[in-house]
């Protein structure tokens, strides 16, 4: 059994909450309610791959493109990188790329949805940098502290056609060791 209070539109209270929890400071609930929805209506994805055993100040590099005639734009939430030890991160866009490499898929964060990601994404490729945006510090540690981090690389970012980006983690510990980056976005 409902109430409805006298003088009180239940549309209204409807539309303030849903306002309300849609809204922070830092724009984080608007995020993740549209990424849910994204998620629901089968046009959101993920990316990642490790690495392993990237030799001390050596990197590992991640090419993620929206190929000009994709007739897509790329939301991206979240990069995030995991190492086993300390590592540089950078990140660069608007990179000349040659060769994208060895192609990784793209996975449909909806199981039950038959969309595909229009873009591309593959490491080991050949590639010249653009601008950088982001260089950044993932902490490691040695011996018994060495506890190795996970870093997430900014903010969101909108990737149009014909444009891409490039993540590179440089592993600065003293040893051969293993990461991941791992990409999340939306696509509409």
């Amino acid at each position: 059994m409902s109430r409805v209070t006298p003088g009180v539109d239940p549309a209204e209270i409807k539309r303030i909450l849903e306002d309300f929890f849609n809204k922070s400071s830092d724009g984080s609930l608007i995020t993740s309610h549209q990424l849910w929805q994204k998620i629901v209506d089968g046009k959101a994805f993920s990316v990642s791959h490790r690495f392993t055993n990237i030799a001390s100040n050596a990197e590992a590099v991640m090419v993620f493109v929206n190929p000009a005639d994709s007739d897509k734009t790329a939301y991206i939430v979240a990069v995030e990188v995991i190492t086993m030890a300390q590592a540089w991160v950078d990140v660069f866009h608007d990179n000349d790329i040659t060769d994208i490499g060895t192609r990784v898929t793209p996975v449909n964060l909806n199981l039950g949805s038959n969309n595909t990601s229009a873009m591309q994404v593959g490491y080991n490729g050949s590639y010249t940098e653009g601008v950088q945006a982001v260089n950044i510090v993932c902490p490691g540690g040695s011996h018994i502290r060495a506890i190795g981090g996970a870093t997430e690389v900014g903010e969101s970012v909108v990737i149009p056609p014909g444009k891409n980006i490039l993540v590179k983690v440089t592993n600065k510990s003293a040893s051969a060791q293993d990461l991941s980056i791992r990409i999340l976005w939306w696509e509409d």
